[in-house]
C-alpha cells in the first residue's frame, strides 16, 4: 500500500515538474525581454515625503508580472525541493509543511512543534534562531513556503532552513541603494502589516500608500492587525477579533496609541508584500476598510470613512 502511494506521489510530482518547468521558462523569457529588475527597488522619496507617481497601466502590468514571477519562483524552489527528496517520498519520518505568509513566529513554531512532535524546548530553540540581519525579535525573517522536514529535525535546524530561505529570496535581492532609502527592517514592518490587512495583491499597494501617507503626515497608523499581535497568544488565538476597547491596550504595538510603525514586524511576509511595502501606490487616501464581501474601499477623510462604516457595517 505504501509503495502504491509513493508511486502516485512520484507520478504527480513528475507532472508538476514538467508544467512548472515549462511555465518558469516562459516567465523567465518575459522578464528578460522586458528587462524587469531582479533587485528590490523603491518608489519612495523620503526627503520630500512623497510617493513617486506611476501610471495605472504600468502598475497593473508590474504587479501581474511580480505576482506570476513570485508564484512560479516559489513553486520552482518547492518542486525542486520535492524532487530532491524523491528517495524519501515513502519515508513516514519525512513530512512536507506549507508555512503560509502572514504567520507570526510563535504560530509557526507551534505548527512545526505539532507536526514534528517537538516539546517546548525545541520550540524555544526555533524562536531563538540567529537572524542574518540585526533584529530585535527575529519576526519577519522566517520565510514562508513549503519545507521538507524529518521528524527528528530540531528547532534549531528548522529555524536555519527558514531564515536561510529568507536570505536567498530577500537579502540577495535587497539592493544597497534601496536600503539607504528604506532599511530592510522598516520594509518588513510594513510588509507584515500588509499581509494581515490586505484582502489580496491588488489592494496591497494601495494600503501601503495609505500607510506611507499617514507616516508622512505624522498620523498614527491605526492598524487593527497590530492590536491582534499585541494581544494574541496560543490560548485565545494568534489573531483574535479586535474589540473597541483594544484600542487602549498598553503596548508599543498599539498603533492607535503610538505614532509610527511598531517596534518589529508583526508577521512573516512574502516577497510580494515586501515589494508592495517598497513600492506603494500613489493615492490621496488616508483611511480604508473591507466590506463584508471583501470589497476594498478607501477615502481621503475620516468623515467619508465613517460614512462607509455606516454604509457597510451598521445594521439598518
Amino acid at each position: 500500500m505504501i509503495m502504491v502511494s509513493a508511486l502516485r506521489k512520484i507520478l504527480a510530482l513528475a507532472i508538476i515538474i514538467f508544467v512548472v518547468g515549462f511555465l518558469w521558462g516562459g516567465a523567465q523569457n518575459i522578464i528578460n525581454e522586458n528587462n524587469t529588475p531582479k533587485t528590490l527597488s523603491t518608489n519612495i522619496d523620503i526627503l520630500h515625503k512623497k510617493i513617486i507617481d506611476d501610471s495605472v497601466a504600468k502598475d497593473r502590468e508590474d504587479i501581474e508580472k511580480a505576482s506570476i514571477n513570485s508564484i512560479l519562483e516559489n513553486m520552482y524552489v518547492e518542486v525542486s525541493l520535492l524532487a530532491s527528496a524523491l528517495p524519501n517520498i515513502a519515508n513516514p519520518s519525512v513530512t512536507y509543511l506549507r508555512i503560509t505568509q502572514g504567520m507570526r513566529k510563535e504560530q509557526i513554531a507551534n505548527i512545526l512543534g505539532n507536526n514534528l512532535s517537538w516539546d517546548k524546548t525545541e520550540e524555544t530553540k526555533f524562536l531563538a534562531t540567529e537572524i542574518p540581519e540585526k533584529s530585535i525579535s527575529g519576526e519577519g525573517y522566517f520565510y514562508p513556503g513549503t519545507y521538507l522536514f524529518r521528524k527528528e529535525n530540531s528547532g534549531e535546524l528548522a529555524g536555519r532552513l527558514m531564515t536561510g530561505r529568507f536570505k536567498q529570496e530577500v537579502l540577495t535581492r535587497y539592493a544597497s541603494s534601496t536600503n539607504k532609502v528604506i532599511n530592510l527592517d522598516t520594509a518588513l514592518k510594513i510588509a507584515s502589516i500588509l499581509e494581515r490587512e490586505a484582502g489580496g495583491k491588488y489592494d496591497m499597494r494601495i494600503i501601503s500608500g495609505i500607510i506611507w501617507n499617514r507616516m508622512f503626515k505624522g498620523m498614527s497608523l491605526d492598524m487593527d492587525s497590530t492590536l491582534q499581535y499585541a494581544k494574541g497568544n496560543e490560548e485565545i488565538g494568534w489573531w483574535p477579533k479586535v474589540e473597541s476597547e483594544d484600542k487602549f491596550i498598553d503596548s508599543p504595538y498599539n498603533t492607535y496609541a503610538n505614532e509610527g510603525l511598531p517596534p518589529t514586524a508583526i508577521a512573516n511576509p512574502s516577497i510580494l508584500a515586501i515589494e508592495a511595502a517598497l513600492n506603494p501606490k500613489k493615492t490621496n487616501c488616508l483611511f480604508f476598510l473591507h466590506d463584508k464581501k471583501g470589497g476594498f474601499h478607501c477615502t481621503k477623510t475620516y468623515k467619508e470613512h465613517s460614512a462607509n462604516i455606516k454604509r457597510f457595517y451598521v445594521v439598518k
